[in-house]
């Protein structure tokens, strides 16, 4: 039995889930995160002040103050203590540096997927990966799955999710690991909603193993 899945379009959305989830006990307050994205989305947000933090005022601040790019959502969790130490898998290389401090906590990624992780992964970001003490939030967004190709964005074939997600990867660890799975469409980036649905049905089968 894997944990409650949420599926939703723009990734900032995911704030209010998150604060759902650990009020009912679901996940840790802050809680550490892994991530799919092709994104980094560690932009600094537009300050604001909204302590302590509700559903109503997260729902309006994701609404009227964070970016509609969803490009913020990260640093501004961290900065609610919504989120800890964030690893993400499938950064594009052209979409930020990483590892980024927000305070004390730590956004950390590779380019590689978890059947490919460097050797030369920090210590933190090991540590990060292999933590056992609490539920995770997995978190998704499928146009980690996509890329650009001319003109076109084009998803991932089910031979490459065979290659990436062999029997046995850490993401089979992950899945197991979340208190609960959020997966982000963001249809646009994915090249249109034939592909996000194209996507998300293969994530069920080769990573979320439904």
């Amino acid at each position: 039995m894997i944990a409650p899945i949420r599926l939703h379009e723009d990734h900032r959305w995911v704030l209010p889930m998150i604060f759902e989830a650990q009020e009912q006990g679901r996940l840790p307050r802050p809680v550490k995160v892994i991530l799919f994205d092709r994104h980094t989305d560690a932009a600094d947000p537009v300050d604001f002040d909204l302590f302590p933090p509700t559903h109503a005022a997260l729902m309006d601040l994701c609404a009227h103050t964070l970016s509609p790019h969803d490009d913020d959502w990260i640093v501004a969790g961290m900065r609610l203590g919504l989120l800890d130490d964030v690893f993400i898998f499938g950064v594009d290389d052209r979409m930020g540096d990483l590892p980024k401090a927000v305070g004390d906590k730590v956004i950390m990624g590779r380019y590689q997927l978890p059947a490919h992780l460097p050797t030369d992964t920090s210590a933190r970001a090991r540590a990060h990966l292999a933590w056992t003490d609490t539920p995770i939030l997995l978190d998704i967004d499928l146009d980690c799955f996509a890329y650009a190709y001319r003109e076109q964005v084009l998803a991932w074939t089910t031979e490459i999710f065979e290659q990436q997600f062999p029997p046995g990867n850490p993401a089979e660890a992950f899945v197991q690991r979340a208190g609960l799975i959020t997966v982000c469409r963001e249809a646009g980036c994915c090249g249109g909603e034939e592909n996000a649905d194209k996507i998300w049905q293969l994530v069920q089968r080769h990573i979320l193993k439904l």
